[in-house]
């Protein structure tokens, strides 16, 4: 299989899943009269659609990211890369829990794992794609592939961190991962910013 053919599929996805996400929005089921008093309880529901828009936007950057490091798809990446969208398409799942029980524990870690499992998907193409050379692109050097490896096992620590904090306070645990995915999104803003690239070696993708 082609490269771009994986990636116009995984493009694919993502946009389904991020336009799914909307449906998790319902405006309260009351008359015209009282809907101003209702919306105040759409709130946590628009919070976590915002949160849960932003990260898949956020992966997608990443996703095309990774995809520079890319030469050649083999069957391995490839269903490393439908597992890998298997998790981004569970998220609306999650997404709906906690913006309906978004001071419970259980929607948090529900939501957290899936957030663990996404990233060591990436993780496993990551390790993958360093020991099958042949695949990888120039871009692919020993710096890039320290960079990718810190994030994964930083970003993957907040996210436990913020699974067992929702034991003691679901709100600080919300807000904690609030904070990682607005840097996450400076990151990528970065790393995969608009115009010319700066890579994690420093370098500029032209």
């Amino acid at each position: 299989m082609k490269k771009a053919r994986l990636e116009a599929f995984s493009d694919g996805v993502f946009a389904i899943v991020i336009t799914l996400l909307i449906l998790n929005v319902k405006l309260p089921e009351t008359d015209y009269e009282h809907l101003a008093e209702g919306l105040p309880g759409m709130l946590s529901s628009i919070g976590v659609y915002a949160l849960s828009f932003l990260l898949i936007g956020m992966y997608w950057m990443f996703h095309h990211h990774t995809f520079s490091f890319i030469a050649e798809v083999d069957g391995v990446i490839l269903w490393i890369n439908i597992i890998f969208l298997l998790f981004i398409s569970f998220l609306p799942f999650p997404t709906s829990m906690l913006g309906k029980y978004p001071l419970k524990e259980l929607p948090i870690l529900v939501y957290g794992i899936n957030l663990i499992l996404l990233n060591f998907m990436g993780f496993l193409g990551i390790v993958y794609l360093r020991r099958n050379k042949q695949l990888s692109t120039s871009l692919f050097t020993d710096a890039a592939f320290r960079t990718q490896m810190k994030t994964y096992f930083g970003v993957n620590l907040m996210y436990a961190a913020c699974i067992l904090i929702a034991f003691f306070s679901p709100l600080v645990s919300i807000l904690l991962l609030t904070v990682l995915t607005l840097y996450l999104i400076i990151r990528s803003a970065i790393f995969v910013g608009i115009g010319k690239c700066i890579l994690p070696d420093g370098r500029r993708d032209k």
